[in-house]
């Protein structure tokens, strides 16, 4: 589902109203409100200003709702009984070097 402009709130609820929350992303200029919005989907992964992908192994394939019951990776296991929300903010350059 794709929305454009509107109210932050209706988007929320549309997307929040899905039995499905694997993914979501959130396209804007304002980063606070692109947390503020990410706080509030009940998605496993929200991608800011980035489209759904799935991350490297070491970042987790999370999944809420139907899309999902734990996140995936021997890591997380342990975590089995907590639920964990990863947020993605896609900067326009890259701000730090993996690996340093």
């Amino acid at each position: 589902m794709a929305l454009r402009g509107g109210l932050p709130q209706a988007a929320i609820e549309l997307a929040n109203g899905s039995p499905m929350g694997l993914q979501a992303s959130v396209f804007t200029q304002d980063i606070d409100q692109a947390m503020m919005i990410s706080d509030q989907l009940h998605a496993g992964t929200v991608q800011i200003n980035g489209a759904p992908a799935r991350g490297p192994d070491h970042f987790p394939f999370q999944g809420f709702k139907e899309s999902g019951l734990a996140s995936q990776g021997v890591r997380w296991s342990l975590e089995a009984m907590t639920k964990i929300k990863s947020t993605v903010i896609n900067m326009a350059q890259e701000s730090y070097q993996a690996g340093i």
